[in-house]
């Protein structure tokens, strides 16, 4: 292993351990993983009809992709700190992409749907 491929690991395992948080993650088709998470954000940008500038702001949660090997799915549900979060992106964007390099953390786009 290289230099780069080892910053890397350290790096991962420097995210899980001192800024990841407990969450539960939710498929559609009724499974649960207890996995850790970053917390993060993203702000979409899109015109609409009238050419004003729409921001939506969403929750996002990076997960190891070892931790998540099947890629998330609109209407997975994420449960962190009493709170449901729907996985889902506004107009008509991926619901989640690859984070850094090496295709090691996804990087999973979502809106708060209520209370657990």
């Amino acid at each position: 292993m290289g230099l780069l491929e080892n910053a890397a690991e350290w790096l991962e395992s420097q995210r899980i351990r001192e800024l990841s948080v407990p969450i539960v993650y939710q498929r559609r088709d009724g499974e649960t993983l207890n996995i850790p998470a970053t917390l993060g954000r993203t702000l979409f940008r899109a015109e609409n009809e009238y050419g004003v500038t729409i921001r939506t702001e969403t929750r996002d949660f990076l997960i190891a992709a070892e931790d998540l090997p099947d890629d998330p799915e609109r209407g997975d549900v994420i449960l962190h700190a009493g709170i449901r979060y729907e996985v889902l992106a506004p107009n008509g964007e991926a619901v989640w992409r690859w984070s850094g390099t090496g295709r090691i953390l996804r990087r999973i786009h979502t809106k708060e749907i209520g209370g657990a």
